[in-house]
């Protein structure tokens, strides 16, 4: 797949893609216990689909769990939905904000998601992907809170999340996240 990259712009109710907020009413209620809506992107290869992410609302459960297979971070595939109404599963710190719709060439050093390529890694250790190429996982995605807007909270402490796409399966999840 062709590098893409996808830039966070203040909310707009008319652009799917979203970093934070209620989740969308489709998976409301299949949210894991302890966990918490992050974002949903529109999926780079599947028109109409998304792909949300949920992150562990304990920040000491997601530092302990911030590898593949033990990590602290859910991503669920489902068709678009809007916002839904369960503020119990928002992040509170985290202010809504909408994805930009991807494109090409990259137009910055600092992307808020980068689709395909090889990925940008914040710390080159193979202990991050070794278990994942191993199991049939390639790199599919990152979102790096280097590309937030101004006065974002960071989640991540101010890092990136990494999502793998199997080989064969097609199925899409989260890899690890590391911090600067």
């Amino acid at each position: 797949m062709n590098e893409q990259y996808a830039k966070c712009i203040p909310f707009d109710a008319n652009v799917k893609g979203r970093i934070g907020g209620n989740p969308p009413q489709i998976v409301e209620n299949s949210i894991p216990d302890g966990y918490l809506f992050y974002a949903t992107l529109v999926h780079p290869e599947k028109e109409n689909r998304m792909l949300s992410i949920f992150i562990h609302g304990d920040f000491n459960s997601l530092l302990q769990d911030n590898i593949y297979p033990s990590i602290a971070v859910k991503v669920i595939e489902h068709e678009y939905s809007e916002m839904g109404s369960r503020s119990e599963k928002s992040i509170k710190k985290l202010s809504i904000n909408s994805i930009s719709v991807y494109y090409y060439p990259q137009d910055s050093d600092f992307q808020f998601i980068k689709v395909g390529g090889e990925p940008r890694f914040i710390q080159w250790k193979d202990y991050y992907y070794e278990e994942l190429e191993k199991d049939g996982y390639s790199f599919y995605l990152q979102i790096d809170e280097e590309g937030y807007r101004d006065g974002m909270h960071c989640v991540f402490a101010y890092g990136a999340l990494y999502l793998y796409k199997h080989n064969v399966t097609g199925e899409i999840i989260a890899g690890f996240w590391q911090c600067s």
